[in-house]
């Protein structure tokens, strides 16, 4: 994997500012060519080759945490004692509540993602996912999504049903299943783009990867000046390497890289824990990413049934 590999990825991940994940659902090729200045068949080989790899397996649709009356968590699970064999512990994991995604680093330690009803408790749920995995530390974050800026119409949630599978679905297919014009499809997607309603979930096979590793750095600060300091700092000596800067929330900032060598992530991780302001700085080499949607499409079609749209 090159430095342009490492540029399209972070395109088809990024999200705008403000947003842990991209929330154009519907971002044109073309476009992500335009801004990395490479044409529009070079950015279709790169990505076709992703494919073929096996690696990259597409994308799937999100909705915005809020518009389901549910929080976003991510929870590090650090230098574990674990109780069971790793691939046990990552099973039984899966079967917790909310649960959608499990990065299982070398070593120990585990991130698990979660999907919650507000009412639930964030720190009886960090001290349910410690005695399981029988982490000496938890730090857990609100994944920082914004609240969405419209209330979805029932035709709406219909395009979401349309799309949830494929948000590159076309608008021709889009419109018949919906039974409304090209045109208001269009309009329609343009303003929940704009609200921050929906986003895109990448999905990936990690051990399909060769010749690259992946390390996701995450910082604890002390306070939010030092914080965007050390962001931009953090960004420009290592954007070589960055795919995703998630940065939204008041005292942490997540990373993921894309490196060739091990060596690599103890400088970098050296590096950030000597820049000012920072509190705490874990860096994590991911040996696989088992994404579990369930929680997501329950929710989803619960909503879906509520606002009548399989009536």
């Amino acid at each position: 994997m090159d430095s342009l590999d490492i540029r399209i990825l972070r395109e088809l991940w990024q999200g705008r500012e403000g947003f842990p994940l991209e929330p154009d659902v519907r971002k044109s090729y073309w476009s992500m060519a335009r801004r990395l200045k490479i044409d529009n068949v070079t950015f279709r080989n790169r990505l076709s080759r992703f494919y073929r790899s096996g690696y990259w397996k597409g994308t799937q649709l999100g909705v915005n945490p809020s518009l389901l009356g549910m929080k976003a968590n991510m929870f590090w699970l650090l230098d574990g004692q674990l109780p069971l064999e790793k691939d046990a512990l990552i099973r039984e994991l899966s079967l917790v509540q909310g649960v959608m995604v499990i990065i299982d680093y070398y070593g120990p330690s585990l991130a698990v993602g979660t999907l919650l009803d507000g009412k639930i408790s964030i720190e009886k749920q960090s001290e349910l996912l410690a005695k399981l995995s029988g982490a000496r530390e938890v730090l857990w974050v609100d994944l920082p999504f914004p609240k969405c800026k419209m209330e979805l119409t029932p035709t709406d949630w219909r395009i979401v049903k349309a799309i949830r599978a494929n948000p590159r679905q076309s608008y021709p297919v889009i419109s018949k299943e919906v039974g409304v014009s090209v045109k208001t499809v269009k309009r329609r997607l343009q303003k929940m783009n704009e609200a921050g309603a929906l986003f895109v979930m990448p999905l990936q096979n990690l051990k399909a990867l060769e010749g690259a590793i992946v390390a996701d750095l995450v910082v604890l600060y002390s306070n939010a000046e030092a914080k965007t300091d050390v962001d931009n700092r953090i960004i420009s000596q290592f954007e070589e390497f960055l795919t995703l800067a998630t940065m939204g929330a008041p005292k942490y900032s997540f990373f993921a890289f894309v490196i060739g060598k091990i060596w690599q992530a103890k400088e970098m991780l050296s590096w950030v824990k000597r820049q000012p302001g920072v509190v705490r700085a874990f860096m994590g080499l991911v040996q696989d990413r088992i994404e579990s949607y369930e929680t997501f499409t329950r929710l989803l079609e619960k909503k879906l049934r509520e606002e009548s749209i399989y009536a």
